[in-house]
This record gives structure tokens, sequence and C-alpha cells, in this order.
């Protein structure tokens, strides 16, 4: 969520990320999922075959077959890579924004209006209590955020900046963000900033801040904590803890409708999968193994602290 203050941490280690290819979002039907992006925010991503044979080993998911499509955000570092599955077994899932392993996107907006209309469109369900935008200013930064979700469940924060906001003024569409529930801040980080060479800013004390009670619809007395992680290829995750509430950890293999996957690039996928292997890190492709996924790239997936499904690819 935003509005808070950020300090700066510093990083461990030389990063291993080179840059963020997409974050992906497996889906119950891409032409349902594609209309909510199309009616709500105006994007269009064309759907395709993708009958790589390294599919079903990456995913671990023997017989898989996919189809795809990456909706592109303007102003933004990484797609949004929308993947439906088919010939495999498909469990569906649904998380609370408070639980770790729950991820959102941010939209930034120029203006929610247009936004809010869409919404009521579609019938998508606004997960913030109030059903309208909240207040979320400070004296040097005024803005609106809204939390819906799309049809597979999975979170969207609209985030309304104030007037004069850089850009063309045509351009409703400023930018975008992820957002990282997790269990624990600290051991959350021993992944992305020891294993992976993240930067950290934040503030490690937890707050009540009513405007996040209320934007993820859960108990007043909730408290909340964030830090912002960024990695070279302007790479940026959003880490959100609460506590004080009952929480549940959410995890979905790659191919189950609602899950989620972060792709990162990395410098040397041998070598960092070594230091994960060290550190316990849970490896989910088929056999441990790394997958050969064309001539020049090698690639496979692992597992955060918090379940998040994360792709580490090396191009050669």
């Amino acid at each position: 969520m935003c509005g808070m203050a950020f300090a700066h941490s510093a990083p461990a280690q030389e990063p291993a990320v080179v840059g963020m290819l997409n974050f992906i979002h497996a889906v119950d039907s891409l032409e349902k999922t594609l209309a909510f992006y199309r009616d709500v925010f105006g994007l269009e991503a064309k759907i395709q075959p993708f009958p790589n044979p390294g599919v079903p080993a990456l995913t671990n998911a023997p017989g898989a077959k996919l189809r795809l499509a990456t909706v592109h955000f303007p102003n933004s570092g990484f797609g949004l890579e929308l993947t439906e599955f088919s010939g495999v077994e498909r469990k569906p899932g649904q998380a609370l924004l408070t639980d770790p392993g729950a991820a959102n996107i941010q939209i930034i907006v120029r203006n929610l209006e247009p936004i809010m209309a869409g919404i009521k469109k579609t019938g998508a369900t606004v997960v913030t209590r109030s059903g309208k935008p909240v207040n979320i200013s400070s004296p040097d930064s005024p803005a609106l955020a809204l939390v819906v979700r799309d049809p597979d469940g999975f979170f969207v924060q609209v985030l309304q900046l104030p007037p004069g906001a850089p850009g063309p003024a045509t351009q409703n569409i400023l930018g975008t963000a992820i957002g990282l529930t997790v269990g624990d801040m600290e051991t959350t980080l021993k992944f992305y900033r020891d294993l992976l060479g993240f930067k950290s800013f934040g503030d490690m004390e937890f707050n009540n801040d009513l405007a996040v009670v209320d934007q993820v619809d859960t108990a007043k007395d909730a408290q909340f904590r964030q830090l912002i992680a960024t990695a070279p290829g302007a790479v940026r995750l959003d880490f959100h803890e609460f506590k004080g509430i009952p929480r549940t950890h959410f995890h979905l293999h790659v191919p189950d409708p609602g899950a989620i996957a972060i792709a990162l690039q990395v410098r040397d996928l041998d070598g960092l999968l070594a230091r994960m292997r060290a550190a316990g890190v849970k490896v989910t492709s088929l056999n441990g193994a790394v997958v050969q996924f064309s001539p020049t790239i090698r690639n496979i997936f692992v597992e955060d602290p918090n379940g998040v499904n994360v792709e580490l690819f090396q191009k050669y």
C-alpha cells in the first residue's frame, strides 16, 4: 500500500538480478480476464499459444499446455503476463490481501473516475471497505487509492496521483508497481536482499494506518509495515506485513488460476541456485532441474519464503 515514508537500508551483496521480465498471473479464462483489463483500464493484449516443450518441466506440470497474453502498461518496466493452462489439474484459489503469499499490482493513474466506471461496468469486486477511493494523502502528496479483484481474485490497487503529475495529459495510466504480502519481513529480506541483492528502503516499525485498514478491509486494530525493495533493471517490489489479525499462508502452483509469479533475469543461475539450495530455498521445477527453455535461455522455478513463485532465468 502507499502513503508511507521510507529510509535507506544498505544491500548485503552485489545484485544477482539483472532485470525483470514479467509479473505472471495464472487465470481461469484469458478471454474473461482480458475483458476486465480492457473495460477497466483500456488495455489490449493478443492471446497466443505458447507451445514451448520446456513448459511442463519448468512448471512441474507434466502434460501442461499453455496459452498466454501479456498486458503492457504505459511507463512500466514489466508486463502483466496472463497465463492459462490446460491438460493438467488446476485448483483455483483466492487470498485475503493480508495473507502471506498474496500479491497485488498497483496501477497509478491520473484520474480514477473512468476506472470506477469500468469497475461498475464489469461488476468487479471492490475490496476497499467503503466501496470508494480512500484518501491516503500526506501534506506533500495528496492521493486516492482503491483495491479491487480481477475475475480470478487477483488484487489490483488503483492509485490516483495529485493534479499536475508528469506525463502526457491524454494518458491516464502513469505507471505500475508490484506488492507482495509477507509473513515475516526479516525472513523475506534474507531471500530478496541477501540472495538476490535487492536494496531495501523502509521503516521496520509497525503502525496502525486507518487508510490501509480501509483499503484492504481488515480489522481496525491491525498493525502494518512496508518496505520497498529495488534491483537493477528498474525492478521494484513493495513488501507488506500485517500483524494483530489472523493470517493464512497462501500458495498456489504455477498453473492454478489465481497463482502469481515473478520472472527475474539473473547473472549466474547455477551459482545463485547453489547458494539458494544451501539456504534451504525450495526449488519447484520438475526434479529440481534447470530447464533449457531455448538455445539462449535456461530457467527454473523456486519459492520465496512466503510461497510466491519466482522464475529465475539466464540469457546467454
